[in-house]
């Protein structure tokens, strides 16, 4: 089976009309449609459609990918794919037929395309967020992340992104090792325990004070995976001030701020950004994704696609008034 479309199956399924979903609860925040409509016109896809399908349960899904029981070639395809995101990145694993090694090793899925084998439709699960990830780093703070490969990196917060960022920072950007910041020492052994079982080999080293903090090489690379909340709980304090080491290091590099809702410019944001590192906004790393998507969907290459002025447009978009003038140097 190959990812690879011939042209000749690109062409129809281009011509074709596709509702394609984001499947999650609560995402009627999201930016993604904003995006993905805009591309699918530039790059002619009229007959696709992206939108959010709010769902309590995966019936809905289930619903959708039966539509291809009866395909037999591109031409009579119902669904192209969806994307997926919390709470059902890992539940809608069951429900597809493949997954491939970076949805593996990260234990979640937040893409699904479909390609024909043995002559039927095989939905296919992936994970994009590892690209954003990486991506969001490579396009915005290109000389950092050239200089990652053999230094720590760091992942603070041990939720849904996550995994996606430990895999991310190890296995696209080349960090020797990866911190995890979490309030739970629990979580922690948790996420390694299952993504080496689930094949990732890189070394996840949990550090859970700040005297450990100060112990350790500096990480040239974080990711920010937490909601924009200020800590309440002792273990979530005791999180913040251990993070708090890394901030105030001597040494700054690259931090990306996975959170954008509702704000772009969230407590971690400002406090790395007055501190002296270099801050990506996470509207980055979901427009970064969402090429990586698009590709499977439409069959474009990157090199194809009219990256500048997708990523101009939802910049422009969304931008959040302080950042046009007040935060100058702010990357976004």
């Amino acid at each position: 089976m190959s990812l690879t479309l011939a042209p000749a199956d690109l062409n129809i399924i281009r011509k074709k009309d596709f509702l394609l979903h984001l499947f999650g609860e609560g995402i009627s925040h999201s930016k993604a449609p904003l995006m993905h409509n805009y591309l699918f016109k530039k790059l002619g896809c009229d007959g696709y459609v992206y939108e959010c399908l709010d769902s309590y349960g995966l019936d809905a899904f289930k619903e959708l990918i039966a539509a291809n029981k009866d395909s037999k070639s591109w031409s009579d395809l119902k669904y192209i794919g969806s994307a997926v995101t919390m709470p059902y990145k890992v539940a809608i694993i069951p429900h597809l037929d493949e997954i491939d090694e970076n949805a593996k090793s990260v234990g979640a899925v937040n893409t699904i395309y479909v390609r024909f084998k043995d002559g039927r439709a095989v939905n296919i699960g992936t994970n994009t967020d590892t690209v954003g990830i990486r991506d969001a780093f490579v396009f915005n703070v290109p000389e950092v992340a050239a200089t990652a490969k053999g230094k720590p990196g760091l992942v603070y917060g041990g939720g849904g992104a996550c995994r996606s960022a430990v895999y991310a920072l190890k296995e696209y950007l080349g960090c020797s090792k990866i911190y995890l910041v979490n309030r739970f020492a629990s979580e922690v052994e948790k996420i390694q325990e299952e993504m080496a079982a689930n094949g990732f080999t890189g070394e996840i080293v949990h550090i859970a004070t700040p005297e450990q903090a100060k112990e350790v090489a500096n990480p040239h690379l974080i990711v920010l995976a937490v909601p924009d909340f200020a800590p309440v709980t002792d273990e979530e304090k005791l999180a913040r001030e251990t993070l708090d080491v890394f901030i105030n290091q001597e040494n700054k590099g690259a931090v990306l701020e996975m959170c954008y809702h509702p704000t772009q410019i969230t407590r971690l944001y400002s406090a790395f950004h007055e501190a002296g590192w270099d801050v990506v906004g996470g509207i980055e790393a979901m427009i970064y994704q969402g090429f990586a998507q698009q590709v499977l969907w439409t069959g474009y290459s990157l090199d194809e696609m009219p990256t500048k002025d997708v990523v101009d447009y939802v910049r422009e978009t969304i931008e959040e008034p302080c950042l046009r003038h007040d935060m100058v140097g702010i990357k976004l």
